[in-house]
């Protein structure tokens, strides 16, 4: 049900008609520029460095003021690119007065491959700094994505090329074509395998003198094999076969694939099997009742790793919300001060503060999609901290929360389309007739409740809403 537009935070990317515009920030992004780096330890400070883009390779990179390089980004992983002070590294400096920067000309760019996403916190100077950089890198990485496969690995290829040391000539040895390998999870046994191995190319039988799929050939082959019936037309092919090379020296009268250009057709995205027109909500087609629809849900929400002893995080929540999770879920026990925290209980996971994961809500959760999200509430939590719950979903979420029926004649659930931009409460309720009680706060122990462990020695365990630490001997 989650219809993403775009996982960036400014929306569909708008701009991208404009070539002369595009060219200009390329080359500015080229030619880079001095932003403020903050960093994730708070013992180091924020410093001054230079950042650019390699286009080549798809890469940015930054260094110190001299040709080394300090760290880079593959453009390919990054997931998103957010305005504004939006990171611990920015949090651990607000007091410091090096920090205190203009909102607007702050950015987080967080990527990675997994989904706990590093975080690059930076700072521009100035207004067309920021825009060169946020819309710049918005429109290049929507670019990177769609690229046709070859070009994604030629540009990963020259990436690896040049990252080896190159200083006996412009090739690379076994010792590091082995190491290439690893990072795309071919494993290669040892280096006398992969020395074997390289001489040896292999072919397919194909009824050409040349050695070469023609776009007959693949008209036939989309056709009888693959049953694309858009295949029938000759000129969709054709352009089909142009847009895969981005190559202007093939694009002839009687274009061709290599052997091994069309081996690696067959295992591109260009020919996966999933339709893509259906990767876009049609609204026409969320009228019906939302018990009629799969919803994309996501289960410990606020955990960025195991249950066991993994860190709870705010950031969690933003990050499934922008994925397009329309179900997310909140844990919530009894906390200091007369609110509920939300962690795994009774285990070693950190605890966040409900009111905080509330405003982290509203504040991502129709980035991507205006359909509604519906907040799955596991409640441990006493009476008089079930009463603030609900005091607060009102005063954070407002009207966005649904507090009565959508349609008191309708016999079913409203549709998606009647919910849009609405935020609705999955819980429990008393059975019909039940007595009020007040529910205990403490919970018996249990095999399965890890709060409290000991390893070994003494164990000292601090709260991080209360700080309030226990001491436990062996």
């Amino acid at each position: 049900m989650a219809g993403a537009s775009s996982f960036f935070s400014n929306g569909p990317v708008t701009w991208m008609d404009n070539d002369t515009e595009m060219n200009n920030l390329y080359r500015d992004l080229e030619v880079g520029t001095v932003l403020t780096l903050f960093y994730s330890k708070k013992s180091q400070r924020p410093e001054r460095r230079t950042f650019q883009v390699k286009l080549e390779t798809r890469t940015i990179i930054w260094t110190r003021g001299t040709d080394k390089i300090e760290g880079e980004i593959d453009i390919r992983e990054i997931k998103e690119i957010r305005p504004g002070q939006k990171s611990r590294d920015f949090e651990r400096y607000l007091e410091d007065s090096a920090a205190r920067l203009d909102q607007g000309h702050c950015f987080v760019i967080l990527y990675g491959t997994e989904f706990r996403l590093k975080s690059l916190s930076l700072a521009a100077t100035s207004d067309e700094e920021m825009t060169m950089w946020v819309k710049g890198l918005t429109w290049l990485v929507a670019d990177t994505l769609k690229s046709p496969t070859p070009l994604q690995i030629e540009r990963w290829l020259r990436k690896q090329f040049y990252a080896v040391d190159r200083n006996r000539e412009d090739r690379i040895s076994c010792k590091d074509l082995k190491s290439m390998l690893s990072q795309v999870n071919y494993r290669v046994p040892n280096m006398r395998f992969l020395r074997e191995k390289l001489p040896v190319t292999s072919s397919l039988f194909i009824n050409s003198p040349e050695q070469r799929i023609s776009l007959e050939d693949l008209k036939s082959f989309l056709l009888d094999s693959q049953k694309e019936m858009w295949a029938t037309d000759n000129n969709q092919v054709q352009e089909f076969m142009f847009g895969y090379l981005k190559d202007p020296l093939r694009e002839v009268e009687q274009p061709y694939f290599h052997l091994d250009e069309f081996l690696t057709y067959l295992f591109s995205r260009e020919n996966t099997i999933w339709d893509s027109s259906l990767d876009k909500v049609c609204p026409e087609n969320m009228n019906h009742p939302l018990s009629h629809y799969w919803i994309s849900s996501s289960h410990n929400t606020y955990l960025t790793g195991d249950q066991f002893s993994s860190e709870s995080s705010l950031e969690a929540y933003a990050r499934c919300l922008r994925m397009g999770c329309r179900c997310i879920e909140l844990d919530c026990w009894d906390g200091p001060d007369g609110m509920p925290v939300i962690y795994h209980g009774h285990t070693l996971t950190t605890k966040i503060k409900f009111c905080d994961v509330l405003t982290t809500i509203k504040e991502h959760a129709f980035v991507t999609s205006d359909f509604p999200i519906i907040l799955s509430i596991e409640d441990h939590c006493s009476i008089v901290q079930q009463r603030n719950m609900a005091t607060y979903f009102k005063k954070v979420f407002g009207d966005m929360l649904l507090t009565k029926a959508v349609d008191m004649a309708a016999d079913g659930l409203p549709s998606p389309n009647q919910l849009k931009r609405k935020i609705l409460i999955k819980h429990k309720k008393l059975a019909e007739g039940s007595a009020y009680e007040e529910v205990s706060t403490s919970t018996p122990y249990s095999e399965n409740d890890i709060s409290n462990s000991i390893k070994n020695g003494i164990l000292f365990l601090e709260d991080p809403i209360n700080h309030v630490r226990i001491t436990r001997p062996l």
